[in-house]
C-alpha cells in the first residue's frame, strides 16, 4: 500500500509540474486591460485597447483588441478595426493556440513557437488562416517591455515572400 501511494504522489506530481510548466501561466503578465497607439497599418497611425482576461476557470485568456485609424489620404474615413480571440493550451500538441477573429472577415489560428519565442518575446505563427490569399502567412509578435508595458508586432507573408512589417502597436496596462 506504501509504494502504491508513493507511486500515486509521484504520478499526479510529475503531471502537475508538466501541466504547469506548459499552462497559460506565462502569459500572465497580459492578463489587464492596455491602451496605446499603433503605427504602419497602410501609413497610418491608430489608437488602440486591448484586454486579455482569464475566462471559465481560467482554462482560456479572452483577447480584445480595438484599433480607431486616423484618416489618410487614401482612407479619408479612417478605418475602425476589432479582433477578438482566445488563447488555449493544447495539450494533445503541448502547444499554446490562439484563435483571433477579425472584423474584415480574416480568421487567423495561431501556434506559439517555442524555438523562436523566449520568456519576454512571443512569437504566434499562423498554422490557418480563413479569407486571406491562398499560401499567406501572419505572424504575431507581443514583446514583454516590462510589467506595464509591451509591444506587438503584425507581420504578413504572402505566398513565396519574406515576411514583412504591416504594424507595431506599443501598449501601456492599465
Amino acid at each position: 500500500m506504501k509504494k502504491l501511494t508513493i507511486l500515486v504522489f509521484l504520478s499526479l506530481s510529475t503531471f502537475y509540474s508538466f501541466s504547469q510548466d506548459n499552462s497559460l501561466h506565462k502569459l500572465q503578465f497580459l492578463i489587464g486591460d492596455w491602451k496605446g497607439t499603433g503605427s504602419g497599418f497602410g501609413n497610418s497611425t491608430s489608437e488602440i485597447t486591448a484586454s486579455y482576461n482569464f475566462i471559465m476557470n481560467n482554462k482560456y485568456i479572452e483577447v480584445t483588441h480595438e484599433s480607431n485609424f486616423k484618416p489618410t489620404e487614401q482612407n479619408p474615413k479612417g478605418e475602425h478595426h476589432i479582433d477578438k480571440g482566445f488563447i488555449s493550451f493544447d495539450t494533445s500538441r503541448n502547444k499554446l493556440v490562439y484563435r483571433q477573429f477579425n472584423n474584415e472577415g480574416y480568421v487567423n489560428q495561431y501556434i506559439l513557437n517555442e524555438e523562436l519565442s523566449t520568456d519576454d518575446i512571443f512569437i504566434f505563427e499562423t498554422e490557418l488562416i480563413e479569407n486571406f490569399v491562398p499560401g499567406g502567412k501572419a505572424r504575431l509578435t507581443i514583446e514583454k517591455i516590462s510589467v506595464s508595458e509591451i509591444k506587438t508586432i503584425f507581420d504578413v507573408s504572402f505566398p513565396n515572400k519574406e515576411y514583412s512589417c504591416f504594424g507595431t502597436n506599443s501598449l501601456i496596462k492599465q
